[in-house]
C-alpha cells in the first residue's frame, strides 16, 4: 500500500490532538470494555471519511436499478416454475433475437451498451426452446399437434368407413381401435371418448348389416 506523508502545522496538529482526546473520553464512556484507537489510527479514519467520493448521476442510479430489476426477473423465473422461451417462429436464431432485443433496450430504455450486454448474456443463458419448455412442463402434446392428431383420426375413420366392406367388420374395427388406443396413450383422447367412438363405429356396421 502506498504511504502518504502529511505536513501539519503546530496549530492544526494541536487541534487534532485535542479532538482525539475528546473522542477518547467519549469512547471510554460508551465502550468502557475496549480501548479507543490511538492517534495515528484515528487520524487515518478521520481523513478517509473526509475524502470526497465520486458521485453517481441520478440517471446512472436509475439505470442500475432498472438493470438489477430486469436481472432479478430473469433469474427468478425458473425457481418459481416459469420459463423464458425463444419461439423462433420465423427461423430466427437465438443469438440474433437476443441482439435485436438488446438494441431495443438501448433505444427504448436508454441503457448503456455495457449494461445491455449483461441482460443479453442472461437471456442467452436462460432462454429455452419450445420443446425444452414442453419437456420441463411435462407437456405431452402441444395444441397444434393435438388438433393435427384429431384431424388425422377423423380422416382415418372416414377412409375406414368407406373400406368397411372390403376390409371386413373385424379388421375395420381393429384398425379404428388401434388408432384410438394410440391417441389415448398420448393423452390426446380420453378412454371414455375412445370407447364411444369405437362403439359408434361398431353400431354403424351392425345397422348396415
Amino acid at each position: 500500500m502506498p504511504s502518504i506523508t502529511l505536513a501539519l502545522d503546530d496549530t492544526l496538529h494541536q487541534r487534532l490532538v485535542e479532538e482525539h482526546k475528546r473522542m477518547s473520553i467519549e469512547w471510554l464512556r460508551s465502550h468502557p470494555e475496549t480501548m479507543p484507537p490511538d492517534f495515528n489510527a484515528w487520524l487515518i479514519v478521520r481523513l478517509a471519511t473526509n475524502v470526497p467520493q465520486p458521485a453517481r448521476s441520478e440517471r446512472e442510479l436509475d439505470e442500475m436499478r432498472m438493470v438489477n430489476a430486469i436481472e432479478k426477473l430473469i433469474t427468478e423465473l425458473a425457481p418459481h416454475r416459469f420459463g423464458l422461451v425463444h419461439l423462433g417462429k420465423t427461423g430466427e436464431e437465438l443469438a440474433d433475437a437476443v441482439t435485436e432485443l438488446g438494441q431495443t433496450l438501448i433505444a427504448e430504455l436508454g441503457l448503456s451498451r455495457s449494461r445491455t450486454k449483461r441482460i443479453q448474456d442472461l437471456l442467452a443463458y436462460y432462454a429455452k426452446s419450445p420443446k425444452e419448455v414442453a419437456d420441463l412442463g411435462h407437456v405431452g402434446v402441444t395444441n397444434r399437434a393435438y388438433g393435427a392428431l384429431h384431424e388425422a383420426y377423423r380422416e382415418l375413420a372416414v377412409r375406414t368407413e368407406k373400406a368397411r366392406g372390403r376390409l371386413g367388420e373385424e379388421k375395420a374395427l381393429g384398425r379404428l381401435e388401434g388408432a384410438v388406443a394410440m391417441l389415448v396413450s398420448a393423452g390426446v383422447m380420453s378412454r371414455e371418448s375412445a370407447r364411444e367412438k369405437t362403439e359408434a363405429f361398431r353400431l354403424a356396421g351392425n345397422r348396415e348389416q
